[in-house]
């Protein structure tokens, strides 16, 4: 191969735009999924379809994950053993229902302690843009 060829250019990404709603609200909703799985398991053991309609529910629809955010999150939970499952048989078909371990519930507890602590950042953050001027933000949670 010729020397030449092994120097080719990596083509540039094009740059994040960090004033844009959409690269933020993705940022917090992929943060804040773990946590309202945890959440809806909190509750009560759940199977994956519940846990979305669940989410989805707790956060009036600001956080909707889908299967290709949940099974890998409980995938994860399951291998570091904050979540058990069980298979159940519901009309012919089986069906895992997931539970919290106590470290799974313990790992909830943090991180809501964890959630707190920077939503206590974020109001003095929003304190101080509203220092300086009104603000225009609608009332919506991540849309």
């Amino acid at each position: 191969m010729p020397r030449s060829s092994m120097h080719l250019k990596p083509v540039p990404r094009p740059a994040t735009d960090y004033t844009s709603p959409t690269y933020w609200n993705g940022l917090i909703k992929m943060s804040l999924s773990k946590f309202f799985i945890l959440n809806a398991l909190y509750q009560q053991p759940m199977h994956g379809y519940e846990i979305a309609r669940t989410v989805e529910e707790m956060t009036r629809g600001c956080c909707s994950p889908g299967e290709g955010t949940i099974y890998p999150v409980l995938k994860d939970f399951e291998a570091g053993g904050y979540v058990t499952v069980m298979s159940e048989m519901v009309q012919g078909r089986e069906r895992k229902v997931y539970a919290l371990t106590e470290l799974g519930r313990q790992a909830f507890r943090v991180a809501v302690s964890s959630w707190m602590d920077v939503t206590r950042c974020l109001k003095e953050s929003e304190a101080m843009l509203d220092a300086e001027a009104p603000s225009e933000t609608p009332d919506t949670c991540c849309r």
